[in-house]
């Protein structure tokens, strides 16, 4: 790697199209209109997503108001009111705009960096580069199944900065299977040809695909938290709890195994004692923070096994090493740590559901540490 010290690691993916020849400038250019094409959509993500779950807010407000007021007991009345009020299902999403795409760029710039035998080419790093500034802007009409408005919205907003239909379909493709299912199968990326020659160049779509999936799941750092929104109390409780996570997850990086000779994910995370104890609205009810880092540090095992199947050939990710510091809030010294290792050992086992107890036998649930701090245990 000597010979590419100077360039930014993760910046690494637009070094690759970078070059004096004519083929760098096109793809460049061609980037650089797209990127500033779709800045204004993506600046809307989060304020669309807003407006739609406002629209289903008010019509299930309505339903919920007209039966409140057949009820005769004018207690039953205020219990019901209580419970209309409490349940606030409007969507405050996290990052998804520009600075998203740029984080996400970064993470897969990481993985690129480490690549074993070869990069991509200048063709398929523009082309993962469209699909990663596209991967997300589904979400300006609603979360749920945002990537399959993809191809709407390049259709319809977009189609000009596409001269060609099949390379616009590729790029459609591999944005669309960085999450959801198809035809109720999660396994979206497997439905990509492994590689599919386009205008006589080679553009390995599974692992563009896979590239790009793992890359946006390290990229929910706390850089895509609004922490001002935390702390003034503004986020809706249906999604406080995706902004306290991506807030204590403060550094997602790769490093090397010199031992094993591979790589591993090290993720951080920390947060204040003053809300272990805060219990957050969830689809699946009531849940503490910890429980939800241990349930998405399982997701994220889960997505590196799952993207290594088309990747391991070219970057060895072979675990992922956690370590969770809960800090007293009135006492610098006092903190709890909590530190575990995902990884495959034995006969292979696939972490499909349950918790994450299931890997980590001995691992502090959110009740332990909850009497920890209210115990004022060292």
């Amino acid at each position: 790697m000597d010979n590419i010290v100077p360039l930014e690691k993760g910046k690494y993916l637009i070094h690759l199209l970078e070059g004096e020849d004519d083929a760098s400038k096109i793809y460049l250019d061609r980037y650089g209109k797209i990127t500033e094409s779709i800045r204004a959509i993506q600046e809307r993500v989060e304020k669309g997503a807003m407006v739609d779950s406002a629209r289903e807010a008010i019509d299930e407000f309505t339903h919920k108001v007209e039966e409140m007021i057949k009820v005769e007991s004018d207690t039953k009345k205020i219990e019901y009111l209580k419970e209309i009020l409490d349940k606030n299902p409007i969507v405050y999403l996290n990052d998804h705009g520009p600075n998203h795409s740029r984080k996400v760029i970064e993470k897969v710039s990481e993985m690129l960096w480490y690549f074993k035998d070869g990069h991509l080419s200048k063709y398929e790093s523009f082309i993962l580069l469209c699909a990663i500034q596209f991967h997300d802007i589904g979400n300006i009409y609603g979360r749920e199944d945002h990537e399959k408005r993809i191809k709407e919205i390049i259709e319809s907003d977009f189609k000009t900065l596409f001269p060609d239909s099949i390379e616009k379909r590729v790029i459609e493709k591999i944005a669309m299977v960085h999450g959801g299912k198809i035809l109720d199968d999660k396994d979206t990326i497997s439905r990509l040809s492994i590689v599919k020659p386009l205008f006589e160049k080679k553009v390995r779509k599974r692992l563009l695909a896979a590239l790009l999936r793992f890359g946006d799941e390290l990229a929910d750092d706390s850089s895509r938290a609004d922490k001002l929104g935390i702390e003034l109390g503004i986020i809706t409780p249906s999604s406080e709890i995706h902004h306290y996570y991506s807030s204590s997850l403060h550094t997602v990086n790769i490093r090397e195994d010199a031992e094993n000779n591979n790589l591993f994910l090290d993720l951080h995370y920390e947060f204040e004692s003053d809300i272990i104890d805060k219990k957050f609205n969830t689809i699946e009810g009531e849940k503490y923070l910890l429980d939800e880092i241990y349930d998405r540090t399982l997701k994220m095992e889960r997505e590196r096994r799952y993207c290594m199947r088309f990747m391991r050939q070219h970057i060895s990710l072979e675990k992922i090493r956690v370590e969770i510091i809960i800090q007293d809030k009135n006492d610098c010294w006092n903190y709890k740590k909590i530190t575990y290792t995902l990884e495959e050992n034995g006969y292979p086992l696939t972490p499909q559901s349950g918790s994450l107890a299931n890997l980590v036998p001995n691992i502090m649930s959110s009740e332990e540490a909850i009497s920890y701090f209210k115990k004022g245990l060292r």
